[in-house]
């Protein structure tokens, strides 16, 4: 289906123009416009491969539109709209490359046909090259390009060359923001470069800018273009670029990514001022690892998985706590990329989740995200509250356990006394209610049902090994005063009677 756009300063012909051409046959209509300014802005967002545009326009005109387009590098056909009196502009449009002129008002014949052709062209192109430029470059930086089959890069690369800014000069800008920006908000920023450029919306990367050099540009002209695109985006955003060498056909793409890339993570890690744009040509002091090791896996790196496997079940927290922020520093200074640090970062957190599991706890919430931190040091902020916040729910829970602990220690050394929860409770510094509650999650039963079961275990070996105690003397010895009590207590927890118990074990 052809798209198509019309950029008319008369809303009623723009409008009108519109509806015909989505009636007249399986065409789109993806903007529409009342100025060569709004279109100039929307147009590469819009995806149109056909503009209609009418010549006299104030501020703007339909001329100089096209001819602004033209110095972009952008190959969207374009068709004019005029009256009788404008033959002459539309002459001169002819020349300047439009694909055909239409009088107003418009001959919807005539309309049908130029459609036709121009759709019949678009598809044409489509065939020729049954990929975009966008996918053939996504392909060249695939992570695992290596096992792509040579035949398949050599096809891709030759489709690109055929590109005449790709086959000249180029330099990759990558982009950091947070948040980042949307399509259209990055087309509309790339407007004021007046550079023809692709954009590449990365699903597992930052976004990406492909700048077409001109000859006569000087060595600092990609900063100065990154700058000029940096200075477009919201400023709140805190946005950086990184900046590649200049290159010269599609075999070096991949390697001017991975400049562009480097450099930008530098001023990540740097925490550079918005606006920055960090050049590869000229990067700060120290090295951008290429691949940087995950947690444990390179010499020197600490900490490793090992041996937080090892302090978490010994409730060694502060050393747990020392281990996260050595990796912190680790990482600062080995530059990990984003994929790694993410991939790290996660394995450290699911450590100390796997320590929480199952535990009468709220879940914290997952690993910050490098890019949507504004900043490596905005990033392990995140990242050590997080960590920090499942220590300490380590701890609670380990403080909880042994409060626990001294409470069975308790009631198992002073079995005979009279149960009191307030002075329980005094004794781990919890409130009655919570310490009820906590003893139950962590046994199964309650104060009540724990501290009966320690008394009739006495009684068990008290009428086992001293038979020559009464029953009422056993009942005392072991916290009933009341021997009838003592008699239905024992008989609802071992279903005997003490005396039936005694004659059993003889």
């Amino acid at each position: 289906m052809l798209k198509v756009a019309v950029v008319d300063d008369e809303e009623k012909i723009r409008l009108g123009l519109a509806k015909i051409i989505e009636r007249t046959g399986p065409y789109e209509v993806v903007g529409v416009w009342a100025s060569a300014r709004e279109a100039l802005r929307s147009l590469d967002a819009s995806g149109a491969e056909l503009l209609m545009t009418d010549i006299r326009m104030p501020q703007m005109d339909g001329l100089q539109l096209i001819q602004e387009l033209r110095e972009r590098g952008s190959q969207v056909a374009v068709a004019v709209l005029s009256g009788y009196n404008d033959f002459a502009y539309a002459r001169e449009a002819l020349r300047g490359g439009v694909e055909d002129y239409l009088l107003k008002p418009v001959n919807q014949d005539e309309l049908a046909r130029l459609l036709e052709r121009i759709a019949e062209k678009v598809g044409a192109s489509r065939s020729r090259q049954p990929l975009q430029a966008e996918s053939l470059i996504e392909l060249l930086l695939a992570a695992d390009a290596k096992r792509i089959p040579q035949p398949v890069m050599q096809s891709a690369c030759d489709q690109l060359d055929e590109l005449g800014f790709i086959r000249g000069m180029y330099a990759f800008v990558v982009l950091h923001a947070a948040p980042m920006p949307d399509g259209e908000q990055l087309a509309a920023a790339l407007a004021a470069l007046r550079r023809e450029h692709r954009v590449l919306m990365r699903e597992d990367g930052p976004p990406a800018v492909l700048l077409a050099l001109r000859h006569g540009d000087h060595a600092d002209t990609p900063r100065e273009l990154a700058v000029t695109l940096l200075g477009r985006l919201a400023l709140s955003a805190e946005p950086r670029g990184g900046i590649s060498g200049v290159h010269s056909g599609a075999a070096a793409l991949a390697r001017a990514y991975g400049e562009a890339e480097a450099a930008l993570l530098q001023a990540w890690y740097a925490g550079s001022p918005a606006g920055t744009a960090v050049s590869a040509a000229a990067p700060p002091p120290g090295r951008i690892p290429a691949a940087a090791p995950a947690l444990g896996s390179a010499p020197g790196v600490r900490p490793d998985e090992q041996e937080l496997r090892a302090v978490l079940p010994a409730a060694d927290l502060e050393r747990a706590a020392v281990i996260v922020e050595e990796w912190l520093n680790a990482a600062e200074q080995r530059r990990l990329s984003w994929a790694d640090l993410d991939a790290s970062a996660s394995a450290l957190l699911a450590q100390l989740d796997d320590s929480l599991a199952g535990q009468p706890a709220p879940q914290p919430s997952g690993p910050p995200q490098p890019l949507r931190s504004r900043s490596w040091s905005a990033y392990a902020d995140t990242l050590r509250q997080e960590a920090q916040q499942r220590l300490a729910l380590l701890r609670e829970l380990r403080h909880q356990s042994r409060a626990v602990e001294t409470v069975k220690a308790y009631l198992q050394e002073r079995y005979a006394e009279e149960l009191d929860l307030q002075r329980l409770a005094e004794l781990v510094h919890l409130t009655p209610s919570y310490l009820s509650k906590l003893f139950r999650s962590e046994t199964g039963e309650t104060i009540t049902d724990y501290a009966i079961s320690v008394r009739i275990e006495v009684a068990k070996r008290l009428l086992k090994d001293h038979p020559e105690l009464k029953t009422y003397e056993v009942g005392e010895r072991s916290g009933y005063a009341d021997p009838a009590y003592f008699t239905k207590a024992f008989k609802r927890v071992t279903g005997k009677t003490p005396k039936e118990y005694r004659d059993g074990v003889r």
